[in-house]
């Protein structure tokens, strides 16, 4: 799978945001009490992918991120005036490298020109658990891009 890693192993807010469904402001405020650390590099703040492993795992951030997750999920059961094509997928990916996983759809996300897609990772009792929700085309291309390269 490492032809999926991206060569630059540290995620900025935004990407982070994506990551844990926390909002910018609330990283933020974890960072000012301490609870994230990470490293300010030209003005913006840049996190290893061990801080963020660091953060996701403390007993005081865990639950808000869970909840978030979940929610996606829940959102999109309880939408039932859809409007557009939707979807929700949940990859479970037992034989797959977590980081590089994790890596792939954030960096696709941001840099992809995906316009309304949105994701999560979770590693569920050591297994990887990528939530993905958005436009439909979209994120059956994305699914498809990830599983192409792995």
């Amino acid at each position: 799978m490492n032809n999926i890693e991206n060569a630059d192993s540290r995620y900025d807010i935004r990407q982070l945001s994506l990551i844990t469904g926390l909002t910018d402001r609330t990283l933020r405020n974890y960072i000012n009490s301490g609870v994230l650390r990470g490293e300010k590099i030209d003005g913006a703040w840049r996190f290893t992918e061990e801080q963020i492993q660091g953060f996701v795992s403390d007993p005081a951030v865990l639950p808000s991120i869970r909840a978030k997750k979940n929610a996606a999920v829940f959102d999109f059961l309880k939408d039932t005036k859809k409007q557009k094509n939707r979807c929700c997928i949940i990859l479970d990916i037992p034989e797959s490298d977590g980081k590089a996983a994790s890596r792939f759809f954030c960096n696709a996300i941001c840099n992809g020109g995906y316009s309304d897609i949105s994701f999560s990772f979770e590693s569920v009792k050591c297994v990887p658990r990528i939530i993905v929700t958005g436009n439909t085309q979209e994120v059956l291309e994305l699914v498809n891009r990830y599983h192409d390269l792995s």
